[in-house]
């Protein structure tokens, strides 16, 4: 659940992305897993630690099933290419 995890990858989801099959992200925070895994603006998550993506609440799901510092797949879409990337996951709060 949320409440139980620190699980942390620093992506800012654009929520008003309602027309693409994943999460699309307006924002990446500086220094964090994401930002380290070269994530950026504009870029849509479609599989997360295996599970796939399709809207935000499964991206969370994903996310917060995880513990910190556990490397995960992540599968994003940029410029219609699918690239897996490998992402060390933060603390929340650190």
């Amino acid at each position: 659940s949320r409440e139980s995890t620190n699980a942390y990858l620093g992506s800012v989801p654009d929520m008003g992305a309602t027309e693409v099959a994943g999460v699309r992200l307006s924002g990446v925070r500086a220094e964090s897993p994401a930002d380290k895994a070269g994530m950026k603006v504009g870029i849509i998550i479609v599989e997360f630690a295996g599970k796939p993506v399709k809207y935000l609440q499964r991206y969370s799901n994903a996310l917060y099933a995880q513990k910190p510092g556990d490397v995960v797949d992540v599968v994003i879409v940029r410029a219609g290419e699918r690239i897996t990337m490998k992402v060390t996951l933060g603390r929340r709060g650190a």
